[in-house]
């Protein structure tokens, strides 16, 4: 159940939401008016809670689950939404010389047809999978909510990994945001200070070490090894992680040059 608390004080809305996307959904809003700040809430819940069922691959209801059964079978015809989202991946997926991967295996067996707006994967180990894409895609979508409703001042975190800011907090010039080390969680590896742009981090954790593929190799990624990224662009931010957690570092400085807006850490523990 969402859960929402405003403070006519702080002149601010607390939003959280557990359980969508994998993680834990909190929101920080400020705005004088009470009513915009719950209806913007509940606009907010309602599209979040939509693409959760959209990417979930686990629910065999879900649309990418119809996709991935299907598309293997027959070319599937896609609504509006998800061409540009396959379109999208397909787009990341070379300019990141094919570090970036919703496909697990190889994008390029995964047919486009433009004029049908249709998809067929020419594999059947095809199976496409959005962990490393959806929460950036998730907070773009937010981002268009807050603006559309005047807001400019607001905090977005999928649990710490994916993270928005608008504007600056009430009392700063800025929103400070801290990368904790997940093998030792009492140490920050670095504090990152947002103002109208997105972090998202990908690593590994000592108890979960097998779930980011090197498409290129088919194998897990499994070092001790976080990577975060600062970008204007939410889903830029997302796919750049998952892609430098698996990149040597020649690709590396090659997909640095295409996204030169970017910035990144890369931390080996």
């Amino acid at each position: 159940m969402p859960y929402s608390q405003y403070y006519k004080k702080s002149h601010m809305l607390h939003g959280s939401l557990l359980n969508i996307m994998g993680t834990v959904l909190d929101i920080l809003l400020i705005l004088d008016n009470e009513s915009l700040a719950e209806t913007v809430w509940r606009d907010i819940v309602a599209e979040v809670e939509r693409l959760h069922c959209m990417f979930n691959r686990f629910d065999p209801t879900s649309e990418l689950s119809v996709i991935n059964r299907q598309a293997v079978l027959r070319p599937v015809t896609l609504n509006d939404e998800w061409w540009y989202v396959l379109c999208d991946a397909e787009t990341y997926h070379r300019r990141t010389f094919g570090y970036f991967d919703v496909s697990l295996h190889d994008y390029r067996k995964v047919q486009l047809d433009a004029e049908r707006h249709a998809v067929f994967f020419e594999e059947p180990l095809i199976t496409l999978n959005f962990g490393g894409y959806a929460k950036g895609y998730a907070l773009k979508k937010i981002q268009r909510i807050l603006l559309a409703a005047g807001i400019r001042q607001a905090l977005v975190n999928f649990g710490n990994s994916s993270v928005l800011a608008l504007g600056a907090h009430p009392h700063g010039e800025a929103w400070n945001i801290g990368v904790a080390n997940p093998f030792m969680p009492e140490q920050t590896l670095k504090t990152y200070t947002l103002c109208n742009n997105s972090l998202s981090t990908s690593g590994n954790t000592s108890t979960h070490t097998q779930h980011i593929i090197n498409p290129h190799t088919g194998t897990y990624t499994p070092e001790r090894k976080v990577v975060s990224a600062v970008s204007a662009d939410c889903t830029d931010s997302e796919v750049l992680t998952t892609a430098l957690m698996v990149a040597d570092d020649t690709a590396a400085q090659k997909i640095k040059k295409v996204f030169p807006a970017t910035k990144y850490d890369i931390f080996v523990i």
